[in-house]
């Protein structure tokens, strides 16, 4: 996949992600997303691989670019968004 064709995936899954309490970032280094659940919390960076979303390096997570709603719920739910965060968004 050309880095156009990345770009486009990961935009949207930002789009998915929009409303979801997290903190997304598209880099601007790579084709690549930032997610965190706080502003002072860790980064999960989300690249692509093989047609599919990647993040958690270690024991890598996977899922296909064609269902960015599908990823962004994976995210949402990896990052515990509903947990008690002290800058909580409104």
């Amino acid at each position: 996949m050309d880095s156009e064709r990345k770009i486009r995936a990961l935009t949207g899954l930002c789009q998915a992600l929009a409303g979801s309490g997290l903190y997304v970032g598209l880099s601007d280094a790579r084709p690549a997303l930032s997610v965190r659940a706080c502003l002072t919390g860790g980064r999960v960076w989300i690249g692509i691989e093989d047609d599919a979303f990647v993040w958690r390096r270690v024991d890598e997570m996977r899922h296909p670019v064609g269902d960015p709603a599908g990823a962004a719920a994976e995210i949402v739910a990896y990052l515990d968004v509903g947990a008690e965060r002290p800058d909580q968004r409104p």
